[in-house]
């Protein structure tokens, strides 16, 4: 009988250590790291959380955070005329390719590429998204900003960052996150000639997130154009960056570009909370790129929000566009949506 009162103190005892085991394994998972105190109020619309589908089929419960659309300067877009000085685009011609300003250079190249976008006077063909101006399908466009439609956006978050098996490499004009003020971050923007890859590129090239792109006859291209702190309009009418503007003058002159410099946001001199990846990882600008980056570009070190550690993502200072290029974590399904 002792015996058979020993084995079962032991096996309590057991039992009590697995559970206090699991118990500390739950509490060692990483914590909620997004607050609601860290949004911009004047554009943050509702806070919430609720239970969602993420990414690897699992449920989280995640924040569900609305924003009212286009709460930033942004701007200017297309030059009226090739002797007008606009934002930036990437074109991917023959003539002179990359990340170029959009005034007589590449206008010039474009026209040299056999696509008819200066008119005979000088004037530059400018489409908004407005469907009574893209009729002369001769013509090439610079595409500028939509009609703003008074837009609700709301983003789908992980509560608790969960890691991935691997890398999600973002994909061009992919949500990456957003930013403080509520405005979506995607990934490359979509380019004049090949369009969005996997969103229909080539001819009617385009689709939601990016802005439309993509050749629609052999000598037609819309060229979307990007503002200087480097965002631009999707065709609903919602503004988005396609980089950190936080350190963007760094990008334009690793870029060799002196034509145009962000004006309308803030450029650090030190580190400076951008936003959230939709893992639920903040994004960061540094005005000196640290150099113990992993293969997202992220790390793990203290921040003025963070100041026990974080791990986050960087921006590059000299990558043209400089938002991560892949993410750690697991995010939600249909994570950002609009209305």
């Amino acid at each position: 009988m002792l015996y058979l009162k020993i084995s079962i103190l032991v096996l309590a005892s057991v039992l009590l250590l697995f559970s206090s085991c699991n118990k500390d394994d739950d509490s060692s998972e990483t914590e909620a790291i997004i607050t609601e105190s860290l949004f911009n109020s004047s554009s943050l619309v509702s806070f919430t959380t609720v239970e969602a589908t993420l990414e690897d089929g699992t449920t989280a419960d995640c924040f569900q955070i609305t924003f009212s659309a286009n709460p930033v300067a942004n701007g200017p877009f297309c030059p009226e005329t090739i002797n007008d000085v606009g934002g930036m685009a990437f074109y991917d011609g023959a003539t002179d390719p990359g990340l170029k300003v959009l005034s007589a250079g590449l206008l010039n190249a474009i026209e040299s590429d056999g696509y008819d976008m200066v008119n005979a006077n000088g004037t530059v063909n400018i489409d908004d998204f407005s469907g009574t101006v893209m009729t002369d399908t001769s013509k090439s466009y610079c595409l500028d900003a939509a009609p703003d439609d008074n837009l609700q956006l709301t983003f789908l978050i992980p509560v608790t960052p969960k890691l991935a098996a691997s890398n999600n490499d973002i994909d061009e004009v992919e949500l990456i996150g957003l930013s403080l003020d509520g405005v979506p971050v995607n990934g490359d923007p979509p380019s004049a000639i090949s369009g969005p890859a996997g969103m229909g590129g080539g001819p009617g090239g385009g689709g939601p997130g990016g802005g439309t792109g993509g050749a629609t006859t052999s000598s037609q291209i819309s060229m979307p154009s990007i503002d200087p702190c480097g965002g631009h309009h999707d065709p609903a009418g919602y503004y988005h960056w396609h980089f950190v503007p936080q350190v963007i003058n760094q990008v334009l002159t690793a870029n060799n570009i002196t034509e145009i410099t962000c004006t309308k946001i803030n450029q650090t001199s030190d580190h400076a909370l951008f936003g959230f990846a939709k893992d639920g990882f903040p994004i960061y600008a540094y005005a000196t790129e640290p150099t113990d980056l992993d293969d997202c570009g992220g790390r793990t070190a203290a921040t003025n929000e963070f100041p026990d550690g974080v791990y986050h993502y960087v921006a590059s200072t000299t990558s043209a566009p400089n938002v991560p290029k892949c993410l750690k974590g697991v995010a939600a399904n249909d994570a950002f949506s609009y209305n």
